[in-house]
């Protein structure tokens, strides 16, 4: 049987000793084991201990690694292998060219953010996976936004990195962010910091160019309660949270990942609108049992009243232009009334005319 478990050596075994084999022996060491084409040793210390489950995710996730190079070359190539196809169809005529993509305007913003990663001792590695994916996110949507943050990832330790090593390899030429093992304290005016809490009793209404805004870089489920608040205090820091509360009444607590927060942020420098920002950036699941509040409600009647100015607007045109047709409407129907009498008359006159010569003509017959 290709899965067993190892009892040789003592005969019985307590669960601790017993050793879950996955995968065909080699024929010559029955120690190799060969699982999805990757060869390992059941003797490696990392394997011992191990549900047949568990053990079969870390041979998963080491066989996924391995064959990395080889997936990404095979995407490349049917990538390559799709773009000559539609390259010859659009050559060809059968299918239309793409228009040219006009280059979006970008207007980069002075606001500064901080991401602080120096809370890896409180996550799983599942976890810090999940942070180095919000990271990622990060630097995307600062990539495709309009007007772009200044961003730094600080107290990037080991662990992180080696992540990032992984998952990312070319995040060392990413442009527009900076990775740094110091901590914004080393980096930053200590002055101009301040840190996003949702704990904290200030409240962001705009956010400033002059000031640096730290993102507690954690993902926690909610485990630690005001564990950036208590620690931003600690450090004679500045706190405040963005302004969520005004807008929106949230079943659970304001506390969002890494990644919203910042994006959140991206949207109000487009518009400086907190409502807009919240509503394009907050997901669903976190809107389930909640209600915008009068902060929204706000909003949306200035947007109404602007739209029912404009309306106004264009009425009293159409009034205006209503009024001039009505003064010039009976002008022209008396126009119209005299044009169409003068035209009777001249029709009457060439009749009249038509028919003494028709009268003169009988007679001259008659004599005839």
């Amino acid at each position: 049987m290709a899965d067993d478990v190892d009892k040789t050596n003592t005969g019985e075994t307590t669960p601790q000793q017993q050793i879950v084999l996955i995968g065909e022996a080699d024929s010559t060491n029955p120690n190799i084991r060969k699982y999805k084409n990757l060869t390992y040793d059941i003797t490696d210390p990392k394997y011992q201990g191990l549900s047949k489950n568990a053990l079969k995710r870390v041979l998963k996730e080491e066989h996924w690694n391995a064959t990395r190079d080889e997936r990404n070359k095979r995407q490349k190539e049917k990538h390559k292998q799709k773009h000559a196809e539609r390259r010859k169809l659009i050559e060809e005529g059968v299918i239309p060219a793409p228009p040219p993509k006009r280059p979006k305007v970008v207007n980069p913003s002075n606001v500064k953010v901080a991401i602080d990663c120096s809370f890896s001792s409180y996550m799983n590695e599942k976890e810090v996976k999940s942070l180095q994916a919000q990271l990622v996110r990060c630097y995307s949507a600062n990539r495709h936004c309009e007007r772009p943050m200044h961003l730094t990832i600080t107290s990037f330790d080991d662990l992180l990195k080696g992540m990032f090593d992984t998952k990312e390899p070319t995040y060392s030429n990413w442009k527009d962010i900076t990775f740094t093992n110091d901590t914004y304290l080393d980096t930053f005016d200590k002055s101009k910091l301040v840190y996003l809490s949702a704990d904290s009793d200030n409240t962001i209404e705009k956010l400033d160019e002059d000031k640096v805004y730290i993102i507690g870089g954690i993902v926690d489920k909610n485990r630690y309660k005001n564990l950036c608040q208590n620690k931003a205090q600690e450090q004679g820091i500045e706190t405040a949270r963005l302004p969520i509360g005004e807008y929106l009444q949230m079943a659970s607590r304001k506390v969002l990942t890494v990644n919203h927060v910042y994006e959140i942020m991206l949207k109000w420098l487009e518009n400086e609108d907190w409502n807009q920002a919240f509503k394009a950036v907050i997901p669903g699941r976190k809107l389930k049992d909640s209600k915008w509040l009068d902060g929204a409600k706000e909003c949306n009647e200035k947007q109404k009243e602007e739209g029912s100015v404009s309306k106004d607007t264009k009425d009293d045109e159409s009034k205006e232009g209503n009024g001039k047709q009505q003064e010039e409407g009976p002008v022209s129907k008396d126009t119209k009334e005299d044009d169409e009498s003068h035209q009777d008359n001249e029709t009457q006159q060439e009749g009249s005319v038509s028919i003494d010569t028709k009268d003169n003509e009988s007679k001259q017959d008659v004599e005839a």
